[in-house]
This record gives C-alpha cells, sequence and structure tokens, in this order.
C-alpha cells in the first residue's frame, strides 16, 4: 500500500502554479479579511482542452484513504522491483496517477516512470514525459510536463517539477497563460520557481510577461504568496494619462505587520504635480476596527503649495450595549479633491468634511443615550463663512419610550443638550425637552396615530447683538392624528394591487422664534415623506406653527406567485387651513391653501426594463417645480453579452434641466462600446462625455475611453484618456471605461 501523502504533495505544488498569478494580480492585496477579487466573467473564459481523452471521472475520497493500484500486467524482479504495464492507474482521495508503464521498488519504496504519465485531480491535471519518486522522503520530479488548472481556464507547462523532502519545491522554466490552446496571446514565463510552503512564500527569477511573443514586463526576481495568508510584497501598479494630472504612475507596497494589522504604502508620480507618498493603515480588534488614510505631497508643481489628506475611522463595540465611532477627515485646501479625485472619500458633489465621536449607549429598557462631538471642514468656496455649519461641543441625547403600552398608548421624552459654536457667529447652549403621548391602533385593514407633546426648549447664548435676547425660550405643544386604510383585489391577470389612502391632520400653534438663531434648522425639500412630517423644518431652532392636512394616495402591483413588487405609486398633497407664519432667515411664508401635488411611481416592466419617476406639480402656477424621470434596461450584465441603458431626465424650475444617457452594449462578437453623456440643457453645453471601446477574447481585453468633464464648481473641463489591458485569470492594468460610468444601480427588486 502506498502512503497517501506522497499525493497530496503533488497536488500543493501543481496548486502553488495557480496561486503564482493570483498573488501578482491581487489589487486589493492589504485587505484584513479575505480579499474580494474582481473575477473575470466565467462566460468569456478559454475552454483548454484535456489533456489527456476518453478517461473515467475522478471518485471522490478521503484524502488520507487507501491507494488503489491497477494495470493490465504486473511482474516482480528478483530485485523486489514491480513493473506494472498497461493502463496502470494509482488512484487515492480524488486523486489519480495513470500512464502505460510504472517501475515500483519496493524496498527503496520509490516509484519509477519512463513514460508518458498523467496526475488529475480537481484543481489541476499535469502531464509529463518521466517521473521519479521516492515514498520514503516524499521527494520527486516530473520532467517536461504540461498542465492545466480547470478552476481558473489556465494551462501551462514547465521542464522540471521537483518536489524536495523538507517542504519546498523547485519548478524550472515555467510557462502560464489562460488562453487556449491554439493561442499564445500571452504568457507569465520564468527561468525558475521556488516555493516554500512552510514559510508560505514562493520566489520566481527572471520573470517576464510576454504579449503576443514579446516581453512588455520583466523582474529578475520577486517573492509571491503561495497560500491564504497576507504577506508583505509589491502590488500591481496602476498607470494613467490625464490633462490634470499628465503621467500618473503609482506602485502600492503592502505591509503584513501582524495577522490583524496592515498597511498600504503608495508612492504617486504625476508629471505636472509632483510625487505624493499616500499610506492606509488597518487594523481589526476583537470589538473594534479602524484605518487611517494619509496623503502627501510636499509642493505642487502647479500651486507651489503643500497638499495634504487625512482620514480616520474607528468603530467599536466596547460592550454589548455600549458603542463608539470616531470619524475625521481634513484636506490642506478647498481643491483637493477637484485636482487629485476623490480617492477614499467620495468626493462627488462634497461640500463639508465630518469629524466627529459619538458615543451611544442602548439601555437593556427603552431608552438611549447619544454623545457627540461634531466639526465640520468646509471645502466648497461657494459657502459663505457665515452660512458654514456649526460645532457641537457636545451634543447629548436620550430617548425614552416607555417599553409597554396601556390600552395602546405609550409615553415617551425625547431630550437633548448642545453647545454650539462658530467663528464670528452666535455661540450658544440649547436645552430641548420633548414629553409626549402616542395612542396607537393597527388593524389588517386599518391603522391609526395620535400624538400630543409639549416641546420646551431653552438657550443661553452670547456674541448677541445689542437688543437682543442671550436667553430665549420657547414652549410648543403639538397635536398629530394620523390614519389609514388598506384594500386589497385581484385583477384580471391575477396580480394582487393595493390601495391604501392615508389622511393626517397637524395642529401646532403660532409661537414668536424671530429671537431665536438657527443652529441647526433648515427646510429639507418636499417629497413623500414631508407630507407626515410633524414639523416642516429640519432641527429644532424652528418649530413651524400648523393647522393643515395631509392626504395621500398609494397603490402597489405584487407578484400573486413571488410577492414580487412590480409597481409602486404614491401621490399627495397638503390643505393648510392658516397660513404658516414661523419661517427661516431670508425666507417666506408659503401661504395658506393647497401645497404642491407630489408623487412618485416605481415600476417594472419586466426583468429587464424599470421606470422610476418624482414628479412636483404646482396646480396655482399650472406648471411643474420638479421633475425626474429614469428609465433602465439591465440584461445579464456578468455575461460578454450583457446590456445596460439608462435614461434620465432631472428638472428643479429655476435651478437646473439636465439629461443623462448610459449606455453599454455589444456590438458585435468581442466588440463593445460604452458611454455617457450628460447634458445641461439649461446652460446648453456637456458637462460629462465619455465614450470607450472594448475588445475582449477569452484570455485577454482591451479597453479604450476618453473622457471630458466638468472637474470643479467654477466649470472647469479635465480630460483623460484610459487605457486597460486584462490578461484573464491574472491581472488589470489601468483604468477601464467600466469605472468611470455612474454606479451601477440594478433594477428594482
Amino acid at each position: 500500500m502506498l502512503r497517501s501523502a506522497a499525493y497530496t504533495r503533488v497536488t500543493l505544488v501543481l496548486c502553488a502554479l495557480l496561486a503564482v498569478p493570483a498573488a501578482m494580480a491581487s489589487e486589493n492585496g492589504s485587505s484584513i479579511e479575505s480579499a474580494k477579487r474582481s473575477e473575470p466573467r466565467a462566460a468569456a473564459m478559454c475552454q483548454q482542452l484535456p489533456l489527456a481523452a476518453n478517461l473515467p471521472m475522478l471518485v471522490e475520497g478521503p484524502e488520507n484513504g487507501p491507494v488503489h493500484l491497477t494495470a493490465d500486467d504486473v511482474s516482480l524482479d528478483k530485485e523486489g522491483i514491480s513493473t506494472l504495464l498497461g493502463k496502470v492507474r494509482v488512484m487515492q482521495g480524488g486523486q489519480e496517477f495513470s500512464s502505460e508503464a510504472l517501475n515500483y521498488d519496493d524496498k527503496n519504496r520509490t516509484i519509477e516512470v519512463r513514460a508518458e504519465s498523467l496526475f488529475r485531480s480537481k484543481q489541476m491535471n499535469i502531464k509529463s514525459q518521466s517521473a521519479d519518486f521516492d515514498l520514503n522522503t516524499q521527494s520527486g520530479a516530473f520532467n517536461n510536463t504540461l498542465f492545466t488548472l480547470p478552476s481558473r481556464a489556465a494551462r501551462g507547462s514547465a521542464d522540471v517539477v521537483q518536489v524536495n523532502q523538507h517542504g519546498t519545491a523547485n519548478i524550472r522554466r515555467i510557462r502560464y497563460t489562460t488562453c487556449g490552446p491554439d493561442s499564445n496571446a500571452w504568457y507569465l514565463a520564468a527561468t525558475k520557481v521556488h516555493l516554500d510552503y512552510d514559510e508560505g512564500m514562493g520566489s520566481a527569477t527572471n520573470a517576464r510577461l510576454e504579449l503576443g511573443g514579446v516581453p512588455v514586463f520583466y523582474m529578475p526576481y520577486f517573492r509571491f504568496p503561495i497560500d491564504n495568508e497576507r504577506h508583505t510584497g509589491l502590488l500591481f501598479p496602476t498607470v494613467g494619462i490625464t490633462e490634470n494630472m499628465g503621467f500618473d504612475f503609482r506602485q502600492p507596497i503592502y505591509l503584513n505587520i501582524a495577522p490583524n494589522i496592515d498597511d498600504t504604502f503608495t508612492p504617486r508620480y504625476m508629471s505636472k504635480r509632483g510625487t505624493q507618498l499616500g499610506n492606509s493603515f488597518r487594523y481589526l480588534l476583537e470589538q473594534s476596527e479602524g484605518k487611517l488614510d494619509l496623503e502627501y505631497l510636499h509642493e505642487d508643481r502647479q500651486t507651489q503649495d503643500r497638499r495634504t489628506f487625512l482620514e480616520f475611522q474607528h468603530d467599536s463595540l466596547i460592550n454589548p450595549r455600549l458603542a463608539l465611532d470616531i470619524h475625521v477627515a481634513d484636506v490642506s485646501d478647498e481643491q483637493y479633491f477637484e485636482d487629485f479625485g476623490g480617492t477614499r472619500i467620495d468626493s462627488s458633489a462634497l461640500t463639508y468634511l465630518d469629524r466627529s465621536a459619538r458615543l451611544t449607549y442602548q439601555a437593556p429598557a427603552s431608552y438611549t443615550v447619544n454623545v457627540m462631538v461634531q466639526d465640520y471642514q468646509t471645502i466648497d468656496n461657494t459657502i459663505l463663512p457665515a452660512d458654514e455649519p456649526y460645532r457641537r461641543v457636545p451634543q447629548i441625547r436620550l430617548d425614552a419610550l416607555t417599553p409597554n403600552s396601556f390600552y395602546n398608548t405609550r409615553a415617551g421624552l425625547g431630550a437633548e443638550y448642545d453647545y454650539f459654536t462658530r467663528p464670528n457667529s452666535i455661540d450658544g447652549q440649547r436645552l430641548d425637552l420633548q414629553p409626549f403621548l402616542r395612542l396607537e391602533k393597527d388593524n389588517i385593514a386599518w391603522y391609526t396615530t395620535s400624538q400630543i407633546d409639549a416641546r420646551y426648549t431653552a438657550y443661553q447664548l452670547s456674541n448677541v447683538a445689542p437688543g437682543q435676547p442671550s436667553a430665549p425660550q420657547r414652549t410648543v405643544p403639538t397635536f398629530s392624528t394620523e390614519g389609514g386604510l388598506r384594500f386589497e383585489r385581484i385583477t384580471a391577470n391575477g396580480s394582487v394591487q393595493t390601495l391604501e389612502p392615508q389622511l393626517m391632520y397637524l395642529y401646532t400653534p403660532y409661537r414668536n422664534q424671530n429671537d431665536i438663531p438657527t443652529f441647526d434648522s433648515g427646510e429639507p425639500d418636499f417629497d413623500v415623506t414631508e407630507l407626515f412630517s410633524r414639523n416642516r423644518y429640519s432641527g429644532i431652532d424652528r418649530i413651524a406653527d400648523a393647522n393643515q392636512a395631509a392626504f395621500a394616495l398609494s397603490s402597489r402591483l405584487l407578484d400573486p406567485n413571488t410577492g414580487q413588487v412590480r409597481l409602486t405609486a404614491t401621490i399627495g398633497q397638503i390643505y393648510r387651513f392658516t397660513a404658516p407664519e414661523v419661517t427661516l432667515p431670508g425666507f417666506v411664508s408659503p401661504g395658506n391653501g393647497a401645497t404642491d401635488f407630489i408623487s412618485t411611481l416605481d415600476y417594472r416592466l419586466s426583468s429587464h426594463w424599470a421606470a422610476s419617476s418624482l414628479l412636483q406639480w404646482a396646480p396655482g402656477d399650472r406648471q411643474f417645480n420638479r421633475a425626474n424621470f429614469a428609465v433602465r434596461y439591465r440584461e445579464d450584465e456578468t455575461s460578454a453579452t450583457g446590456k445596460r441603458l439608462d435614461l434620465v431626465y432631472r428638472y428643479r424650475r429655476g435651478v437646473l434641466e439636465q439629461s443623462d444617457v448610459v449606455a453599454s452594449i455589444p456590438l458585435f462578437e468581442g466588440w463593445r462600446a460604452a458611454g455617457r453623456w450628460r447634458y445641461s440643457i439649461e446652460d446648453n453645453r456637456t458637462l460629462d462625455v465619455l465614450g470607450g471601446l472594448e475588445y475582449e477574447t477569452c484570455c485577454w481585453a482591451l479597453r479604450t475611453s476618453y473622457r471630458r468633464y466638468v472637474a470643479n464648481t467654477s466649470g472647469r473641463f479635465d480630460n483623460g484618456i484610459y487605457v486597460q489591458l486584462e490578461l484573464k485569470g491574472m491581472t488589470r492594468i489601468g483604468t477601464g471605461f467600466t469605472g468611470l460610468l455612474p454606479i451601477n444601480d440594478t433594477l428594482p427588486q
């Protein structure tokens, strides 16, 4: 009986061949958890021919199970050497070694093969012209090999695969590709590869990447991981060219400090800006995690200024009821994201950077305590200092609700203390108390909710203007009652349609609040959720007086088999019996009578098509104040024949009118086009245009794109040419047009 570990060792050696390109391709090697690599489309990978035909399927079995031998003929000479001839098969644990001839020395426990042999497992197939193996030392060599890796749709060759006694292996003259048998479009080659399983690392000597037989990348020596552990080393660089940056090259260096701590240091060279140093440090503890990102450019060649960026994020669960969250961000100047892009913060339409620390306690009973300090950095130069947000140093908030109802009635309290400060502005302390009683009743066909509360707010102000009170107070009661009905019917095609009318009455008496500063109050956009809000202002400093009724009518269409919502539609309006008098500084009262109609629609027309809309109609002016429409098409985006189409229209009266078209479609076999055109109808100019072309085979793809877009609030345009080469199963180099398209929203479920 042969020892099973011998064949396990062969499997490990060949698995390392698979690990080499995967390790080199890891563009997210700094992940503390398992790296989520962007896998190529499975349907687009090459089909590798089997190394031998008409072989029976592998039989699963335990890895350390017995070894079975079969042959047409077996002979034994006087030295104890067995010769197995004709359809020799050695099988163990889902692995198989087959040949037409094999010599087995029982005394020395060695195997000698001088004929063509094939080793098979789920992970790989390897064909060799000769092989020697010592079962005592579990070492040996396979000569003149060809291999395929079915899980990665890859193939390759090696002159010698040598397994050594002490957990190491040497491979000479290896070539690796994911191209099909009839194509050598690209190869990864090395004269020598050394694998150390105890260390979990491998090394390659004289490694080169060949495209069409032409060497394009050479490394005399590099190390790479061969297991699932993280290892210190170089990650693949990224290269680009833009009008703003010029030639842009980044080389990430990954440092595996500890099992729960890592760091990625990224020097970045920009021909028009200089050399920037970036660093991303991350940690993962038992009850917390965090990261620290830094970018530093000593002297910008265009501005002659020092440019820096910092972001720190920490989230921890101190105990099951106490949590701490910290977020700090800072940039050296307002134009940083316009010039260098939001590589770590989503910089689109960004006006402030948040700096806050929040401590949250969730009590066993029904109350929560939050303690927060918060500051902002304004990075929009169009915002005046008087309009910048206030700092909260601190905010303390309590929310409590009785755990059990008494005849459907519950009592609660909202309490908040804030200290607000801002340079050259009114500073002050604010205490807000809001006790309430709530009566709730919910049935299958109807529901009602009524609430009465009294809100007391007291201020202690400094830096007030002469004649203005420094300690204003306000007490405002509010009563609301809300109810709704739920109707259902079965339509002619068997779908379930609901009809849900909803009505709310709200009353808040007028209280003069002109002496109260607006630390955190604002007026949000009018939408469906605002129909049933108990205060049309956000924050606490303005409590709107109200004597109004809100009505909404909603309908849903549900698939009877899956329960999937195919359509959701809502329309509503508020009718004010008296004109509100409480306003924000610089704003006028909206007046009494009916407000605008607001409506939303989400409709999944089919498995591929969906439409959505938001309309705000002013009946008095007989025109729209807001209108948003979107039609989206999605078809199997993960395949080579996938399609995407977005048609979007946005309108806000007197502010903007824009159209946005996004498309990604296959042209003919191997070719795909993608593009985006965002156009301002109001200004009669293009805001963002992108055109891209892709050619894809089963083992490589080339994508080119051009983009011209508004880069900052002053209207400056930037141009970029992007090229991405993807070697499937290995890496992607450059920036593809997919990453330049807006977020690929899926169809609503």
